[in-house]
């Protein structure tokens, strides 16, 4: 028997709907780098992977970002360091998180930026109907232009270090609504974009490339529309 750390956090989520049922897909394109310039789009170290989510989330809402990126590689890593050094800053409040535990989900939530929307983290156990309703609304959200994080992980069967979050991931929205059940993956430590079938990533036991080597996605932020805020 195993149990995910984030099965502990479930009461925190809200409800989604139920996910429909999944039709079957044969094949899927092989994954492909990511560049900008002359660079791989990769985290910038061992610890990095979040900050490396960060900037691809905000350079896709932001076409001029993307587009400077594109004629100043270089600015990547020192990018990467700066999105990190933030996000960690008042991350659990007047306490310091660890930075060489990256960043948590709740700080690249707080710190992402993407037009119209906020993110919410959303713990869950990726077996079952719960796996699946998650992952169709990451599936929705990127159908809808909405690039999604996930963080990976492993379970107690590895150590209870391993059932935390280790690593980070970005669902990212394909150039037009899909309407396969997969998704598309950036994964940063490689720097690669990975095509996954949506069934691939439920009742998983196996460490997945996409997932940066790790076996089940744990956390999602999932985006919900921005309330405005009416001043008085």
């Amino acid at each position: 028997m195993s149990i995910h750390l984030s099965h502990l956090m479930s009461p925190w989520a809200r409800p989604l709907p139920a996910a429909p049922p999944w039709a079957e897909v044969e094949q899927v394109p092989p994954p492909c780098p990511v560049t900008l310039g002359d660079r791989l789009v990769c985290q910038v170290d061992d610890t990095s992977c979040g900050a490396a989510v960060l900037l691809m989330l905000n350079a896709t809402g932001d076409p001029a970002l993307g587009a400077h990126l594109d004629e100043h590689p270089e600015e990547l890593d020192p990018r990467q360091r700066e999105l990190k050094r933030a996000a960690l800053a008042g991350s659990l409040g007047p306490l310091s998180w660890p930075a060489a535990l990256g960043i948590p989900p709740w700080a690249l939530a707080k710190a992402a930026r993407f037009p119209g929307v906020d993110y919410h983290p959303r713990p869950f156990v990726d077996r079952g109907e719960e796996g699946r309703a998650v992952l169709n609304a990451v599936k929705n959200a990127t159908n809808a232009g909405i690039p999604v994080p996930l963080y990976t992980g492993s379970d107690v069967r590895s150590g209870l270090g391993a059932a935390v979050p280790r690593h980070v991931v970005l669902a990212v929205p394909p150039p037009e609504p899909e309407p396969q059940p997969i998704l598309t993956i950036y994964e940063p430590s490689r720097g690669m974009l990975h095509t996954v079938r949506l069934a691939e990533l439920v009742n998983r036991s196996e460490p997945m490339d996409a997932l940066g080597g790790w076996t089940h996605v744990v956390w999602a932020l999932l985006p919900r529309p921005r309330k405005e805020r009416h001043g008085r």
